[in-house]
């Protein structure tokens, strides 16, 4: 009986462990960004390139970086729905067809600086899993 218990139970916990969840994802970023602690702006933007957004302050100010990935929502049953108008015009809902939805998924990263360097961090976002 332990023998079948262990057959059935080790897979389902090894399945469960390589399901990420968003905390434990977001704790990973997190421990990734450590390493830009103190860096200086001209080091972030050799390895993220230019910020999408700065904000200068007296004391530093925010470098914030926002990352768009798409994803393809690829499930049975989901329909894209094409809207058609322009220059302002509202136009028309078209009818929709089956076909994979593009689905954004972004990450806003802000980096606040002080004297130079990077003093602290903030994320935001479900696309913010891969580190830097």
């Amino acid at each position: 009986m332990n023998r079948l218990l262990t057959l059935i139970l080790l897979p389902m916990a090894l399945g469960a462990a390589g399901c990420a969840s968003k905390a434990s994802m977001d704790a990973q970023y997190d421990a990734s960004l450590q390493r830009w602690q103190g860096a200086t702006r001209a080091e972030l933007e050799a390895k993220w390139g230019r910020p999408t957004l700065v904000q200068l302050g007296a004391d530093g100010g925010v470098l914030t970086w926002i990352v768009r990935n798409d994803a393809v929502d690829d499930r049975p049953g989901a329909v894209v729905i094409v809207r058609s108008g322009a220059n302002g015009d509202p136009g028309h809902f078209m009818g929709g067809a089956p076909a994979p939805a593009v689905v954004p998924i972004t990450c806003t990263t802000r980096f606040a600086m002080k004297d130079g360097r990077v003093a602290s961090w903030k994320f935001e976002g479900l696309g913010c899993g891969a580190p830097y």
